[in-house]
């Protein structure tokens, strides 16, 4: 049986609080624990929809206690480049295409900042599904261990890090493998995070924590074939 796990994307204080805490109710009925995308210093003008939430940062401490999990979601969230990065998903990034020297500083800030929130983490989401080597090489060197990002229908290990695949936005169920529905609460209209609390009430059993979905990461040899075959599906289903 398939087992999903949810990722929230662009946490940050200025995100839309009330699609926020309407999700919020629908997880913790359906006792769902997603992982948080938690953008460290914000300035994506796009992720400024309400103002600044003076209590988020002892929210998201209270959510970690519960059983939520927390991802370092980049560093300020700002376009940089126009580099796809290794999975060739969106023309923009803030970390693919740059040095290392730089990828690693601004990923070091943002570490510093979670940690000081009482929020470190080891586990990296790279806004817009774009990095390359020298993210990896970077994120490895500070102590890293874990992507959500990649092909799949498993999890793997590769380069010494852990690979949990994130494939669609919206339910899909192959039957089998793990991998992560990436949601991003400031474009959903309520009707469809009404749904989506609805899908997660009747399905509770096949959803898992984001730790319990990378304790079982294969060797890459073994889902690669598998990865390469959904990566040119969904690379010809975006084109059309």
């Amino acid at each position: 049986m398939a087992r999903f796990v949810i990722r929230l994307d662009d946490i940050c204080p200025t995100m839309d609080h009330a699609k926020f805490a309407s999700a919020r109710e629908h997880f913790e009925a359906a006792a769902v624990r997603p992982l948080l995308g938690v953008v460290p210093d914000n300035h994506d003008p796009d992720l400024q929809i309400d103002a600044p939430d003076p209590t988020f940062w002892e929210t998201m401490r209270t959510l970690r206690t519960r059983g939520w999990g927390i991802s370092q979601h980049g560093y300020q969230h700002r376009i940089h480049t126009d580099d796809r990065g290794l999975l060739g998903i969106t023309p923009r990034s803030e970390f693919a295409g740059r040095p290392l020297d730089a990828q690693r500083n601004d990923l070091a800030a943002g570490q510093k900042i979670l940690a000081g929130e009482g929020l470190g983490t080891d586990i990296f989401m790279a806004p817009f599904h774009s990095y390359d080597k020298a993210t990896l090489k970077a994120l490895a060197s500070l102590g890293f261990t874990t992507l959500t990002d990649g092909y799949g229908l498993f999890p793997w290990r590769e380069n010494g890090l852990k690979f949990v695949p994130q494939l669609f936005e919206r339910p899909v169920n192959f039957g089998i493998g793990i991998y992560t529905m990436c949601l991003h609460l400031n474009n959903m209209r309520m009707e469809e995070i009404d749904k989506l609390g609805q899908f997660m009430l009747a399905n509770s059993a096949r959803f898992v924590d984001f730790d319990q979905a990378r304790a079982s990461a294969w060797p890459r040899a073994l889902v690669w074939p598998l990865g390469l075959s959904l990566r040119l599906a969904l690379t010809a289903k975006r084109r059309l």
